[in-house]
């Protein structure tokens, strides 16, 4: 199984948001109440898809693909030195895509000067950053933009 790591392409906003929305149900489903996750992969409207495509955030998108097809998304954050998301379909957990995200994420933020890289993880992904060398902080409750509320645990790592 080949595993490609490639920036977002401009028309590609659609598929980003269809990967978030069917990782967060198929995995995170287990670990949250139901409101949660319905708030947390919400439908794609056209209203979100224009807002996502702004990216005031000024995030670098990355898709990955296992064997040429499109099933997990990645995003960082310089100028917050944020590793912003890191998503993988159910079909293809476990098998190296989330691992290759997260490495191209951290070879990014190294080749633009960060020294150091912080998360907010669901509890469903904690032991998986744990395993790619992140530390907890601490829990905490983080705020999504409908209002409802998760649980999520800040974590980071100091890059090499």
């Amino acid at each position: 199984m080949a595993i490609t790591v490639r920036p977002l392409r401009p028309n590609e906003g659609r598929l980003f948001l269809e990967i978030h929305r069917r990782s967060i149900r198929g995995l995170a489903a287990a670990h949250y109440p139901r409101e949660v996750i319905e708030a947390w992969s919400a439908p794609i409207t056209d209203e979100r898809l224009r807002r996502f495509l702004e990216n005031h955030d000024g995030e670098i998108r990355l898709i990955a693909e296992l064997d040429g097809e499109p099933v997990g998304l990645g995003a960082l954050v310089i100028a917050s030195e944020e590793l912003r998301a890191c998503y993988v379909e159910p079909k293809a957990a476990r098998k190296g895509v989330g691992t290759a995200l997260v490495r191209e994420i951290e070879r990014i933020a190294e080749q633009s000067g960060l020294q150091r890289l912080e998360l907010l993880a669901s509890v469903n992904a904690e032991s998986f950053y744990t395993f790619l060398g992140y530390q907890a902080d601490r829990r905490t409750e983080h705020v999504l933009r409908t209002g409802v509320s998760m649980a999520a645990v800040k974590m980071a790592k100091t890059l090499r």
